[in-house]
């Protein structure tokens, strides 16, 4: 399944570029991202993360393209948890956080419009598929950690939809963007042998800067 997930980023890669007005950039950034539950007793907050992406767009017509996004994105949530000492005896109250990275492609369909020569702005829409790599959980109370442990995943799949937009600066030939974006879920997050609760779905924002790399003219 890890396999033809990455086949279908470069799938996705070559079959844009045989078009004529494609453009090829890069994105890094910070991904803020936690978990909505039903479980009104559930206490949960925004973790942050990363997000790193290889945006390939190609022009449709007039100020409109399709964009697909090879992303690699760093997900999870924090929760106040109580915890016990190597015999079982309850010890206190720490913060629970878990991270998992997630292998993801979202295709979006992009509006852009020129303000000047130099300025410009887009909005962007459309659903992705994700593959959750690998994860890990801490646990730490007054400032040390005194549990750490690996994600194992039940189920990796997890699809989504992205919406949001940027403000674009040329700086000579180089093009560079400011991007905001929102993030729903809409399948359970990856389960994990400690967490495989009904009705939960991941949800976050990321910020992130990029640069559409100079073409040859």
């Amino acid at each position: 399944m890890k396999k033809l997930f990455y086949l279908s980023f470069i799938l996705a890669i070559f079959s844009l570029k045989l078009h004529a007005q494609v453009q090829i950039g890069v994105r890094a950034g910070t991904h803020w991202s936690t978990v909505h539950t039903r479980n009104s007793f559930a206490d949960r907050s925004l973790a942050r993360g990363f997000a790193i992406a290889v945006p390939v767009e190609m022009v449709l017509k007039n100020r409109w393209s399709i964009r697909a996004e090879p992303s690699v994105i760093q997900k999870g949530w924090r929760s106040g948890v109580d915890y016990t000492d190597a015999i079982g005896v309850p010890a206190g109250t720490g913060k629970l956080v878990l991270h998992y990275e997630v292998a993801e492609l979202p295709v979006l369909i992009s509006y852009r419009r020129k303000v000047t020569n130099r300025w410009a702005y887009y909005g962007l829409f459309g659903p992705s598929l994700g593959y959750a790599l690998g994860g890990r959980l801490a646990i730490t109370a007054n400032g040390s950690e005194v549990f750490r442990d690996q994600v194992l995943f039940r189920r990796r799949l997890e699809a989504a939809v992205w919406g949001g937009g940027g403000i674009e600066m040329a700086i000579g030939r180089l093009t560079t963007f400011l991007d905001a974006r929102l993030q729903y879920g809409l399948s359970q997050y990856p389960s994990t042998l400690a967490s495989s609760k009904p009705n939960e779905n991941t949800y976050g924002f990321t910020v992130s800067l990029g640069c559409w790399l100079p073409t040859k003219k």
